[in-house]
């Protein structure tokens, strides 16, 4: 749920997605290069059953401009389902990695609308910055 109202307050910020495959981050990070939010993408949001599908987690500074993110601090790659009980359908999803890389790989064994997210913490004791994006398995 938390992922879905993150999602809902951001918003589109008219940046365009990039597609999986290509490096997640700028050549160079801009004068401010603080973290403010991050936005997962994915080059198709549906997907077959039993498909894999590659998630890309891009950051952005208060002003909107690209930084790069120290996939360190790639803290979880985590996964909700609508409506079913995580426990149920565990054994049959994935995420690899689950941690510190600025990509991850989605497969569903399970049919149904996943939610897949990131959560970025740029320093001890900092709260984590999350986002999200849906992901629809279907037969």
């Amino acid at each position: 749920m938390f992922f879905i109202f993150l999602t809902m307050s951001i918003g589109c910020n008219g940046i365009n997605p990039i597609l999986p495959g290509i490096d997640p981050n700028p050549v160079e990070n801009p004068a401010n290069n603080t973290v403010s939010y991050l936005e997962v993408t994915t080059s198709s949001t549906t997907i077959k059953f039993n498909q894999s599908q590659k998630l890309v987690v891009r950051g952005y500074n208060s002003d909107d401009e690209w930084v790069i993110l120290d996939k360190s601090k790639i803290k979880l790659w985590i996964w909700s389902l609508q409506g079913i009980c995580p426990s149920v359908v565990r054994p049959y999803v994935t995420l690899t990695p689950p941690s510190s890389s600025l990509t991850t790989t989605f497969t569903s064994g399970v049919t149904g609308t996943f939610y897949i997210g990131c959560v970025y913490q740029e320093n001890v004791g900092a709260d984590p910055i999350t986002d999200d994006t849906e992901i629809k398995v279907i037969n």
